[in-house]
């Protein structure tokens, strides 16, 4: 029997498609490649912090427009892009229609991220991914503060958009005869953030504005020469971002539970509740925006109120671990690639969200505030549970995508480097934190504890950033060399391999 193979299709076709298999291929790219970009500017922030004193980067500016450009790259053009790609590219399939809603739409809404991406990384701003005034406003260098606002201000339309396109799609031309809640969760994690986009971006698209504004001088909003209020850019800033951390997170939950109940052999533990929990936290994340505020003054009641509402995703994201453990128990579970970083996902969860808890308690965030305790609990967030989250559905999804198998040995090894690699860098930056040392500093006092914590810091994070170098080059060799998968059941589960194959992929 011969296998008849499909040729590749020029690439100009799909770069001009607007099918939404495609702009899916395309947000996947172009994320996975910001994410190596993003990397390698945090490899030369460890780098520069192995030992005190000036290394490689010539100087503090120059350090804290690498470190702007990292935090944007990693927030905005890895994450948010990566979780709108694969919902591209599933969730047409997953409520049974043809394509997004509006298929032009929504190719708008992924080219309006390159020309984002450009004026960011070619701006090279040193305003730090926060952008607080004064400095953002009063003293940061034109034109790469304002080439950085406006790269923000388009990637905020496109999600926009993007939202839109998926509320539509999801609510409105799924197939008749899929109620609402029989939609895959992973479904209803896009569309609990779709929802969330389209509330907490409009809040700091009019920051943006404001701050714009104040650098031209014809406004004061937050300078208090003028009768303005540095701290209400805060307010405006962190009703975005807290609820964006859920935006960050929500996809690879999704992702999970696409994952964890194949892998385990058995169907999912409760599916109610993992709707109910992704409507808690879609909720909740904003009713904590100011726990980010605490030093900056507010009353002990504003305090507690917020302090109170933070602790209240506890519960909620506690009801997807249970959900995820209780499935798992009792099950004949594969540990495949994809099953490995779904563990590992869930590991991390645990002990970022330990962290987290610190930085809510009162007392204790007033200790740990500005110091790289923050650092740790944040980069376990999104390069712990969220990217590992990622990765591991990269891999999941590799055969439907490409019709081919990845390098299981490979995967296996990157693995192991990944959740090595980023509990040495980011468990030591807890350490660090409690030591006493602030972050987004050029330089450091050379005390002895915090010359070897750095360096332990630093080998952690070319550990992890070699694993994920070594993911990159599997996945292209394997994209053109790899085994052809069983697209019934590439993992040899012994069960069909979801519902992604009743139609073939457009590619």
């Amino acid at each position: 029997m011969v296998l008849e193979v499909k040729q590749p299709r020029p690439i100009w076709e799909i770069l001009f498609s607007t099918h939404h298999t495609d702009i899916g291929l395309l947000y996947v790219f172009f994320s996975i490649t910001a994410l190596m970009i993003g990397g390698a500017l945090a490899l030369s922030i460890r780098a520069e912090l192995f030992f005190p004193g000036q290394q490689i980067i010539p100087d503090p500016q120059t350090f804290h427009r690498f470190f702007t450009v990292h935090g944007t790259t990693m927030l905005f053009l890895w994450a948010i892009p990566f979780g709108s790609g694969i919902g591209n590219y599933l969730i047409p399939i997953m409520v049974r229609y043809k394509d997004m809603a509006w298929p032009k739409l929504n190719a708008v809404a992924f080219w309006m991220i390159p020309v984002g991406a450009a004026m960011i990384w070619l701006g090279f701003s040193d305003t730090a991914w926060t952008a607080y005034p004064p400095y953002s406003t009063m003293k940061a260098p034109g034109p790469a503060a304002e080439l950085w606002i406006f790269g923000l201000k388009i990637l905020g339309v496109s999600s926009v958009l993007g939202a839109i396109n998926f509320i539509v799609t999801m609510l409105r031309c799924k197939h008749p005869d899929l109620p609402i809640m029989k939609m895959s969760l992973f479904a209803w994690s896009i569309l609990i953030i779709s929802f969330m986009i389209l509330v907490a971006i409009p809040t700091f698209a009019a920051a943006l504005i404001m701050t714009y504004t104040d650098r031209l001088g014809i406004t004061g909003f937050f300078n208090p020469a003028m009768g303005g209020d540095p701290v209400a850019y805060q307010h405006l800033f962190w009703f975005t971002f807290h609820p964006e951390v859920y935006i960050f997170l929500l996809p690879g939950v999704g992702m999970l539970y696409e994952m964890i109940p194949k892998f385990s052999r058995k169907p999912i533990f409760s599916y109610q509740s993992g709707v109910t929990a992704f409507i808690l936290l879609g909720t909740i994340g904003f009713m904590s925006w100011a726990h980010h505020m605490l030093s900056t003054g507010m009353s002990f009641t504003e305090k507690t109120v917020f302090m109170v509402g933070t602790l209240a995703a506890v519960p909620a994201s506690a009801m997807h671990v249970f959900n995820w453990i209780a499935t798992m128990w009792g099950g004949r579970i594969k540990f495949a690639t994809p099953m490995l970083f779904a563990i590992g996902s869930i590991l991390l969860f645990f002990a970022a969200g330990s962290g987290g808890v610190v930085n809510t308690a009162l007392p204790l965030d007033y200790v740990t505030h500005d110091s790289y305790w923050v650092v740790g609990h944040f980069h376990l967030i999104l390069m712990g549970t969220v990217s590992l989250a990622f990765t591991g559905y990269i891999y999941y999804i590799f055969p439907l995508i490409t019709g081919r198998m990845y390098n299981e040995r490979l995967g296996r090894i990157h693995f192991g480097m990944a959740i090595s690699g980023v509990l040495i860098v980011f468990m030591t930056q807890h350490i660090l934190g409690l030591y006493g040392m602030p972050r987004r500093y050029f330089d450091y006092v050379p005390i002895p504890e915090w010359i070897i914590m750095n360096q332990i810091a630093s080998t952690g994070a070319f550990i992890a950033g070699t694993g994920y170098l070594l993911f990159v080059i599997n996945l292209i060799i394997s994209s053109m060399k790899g085994k052809f998968a069983n697209m019934k059941d590439p993992f040899h589960i012994g069960e069909i391999y979801y519902d992604y194959t009743r139609r073939e992929p457009h590619h």
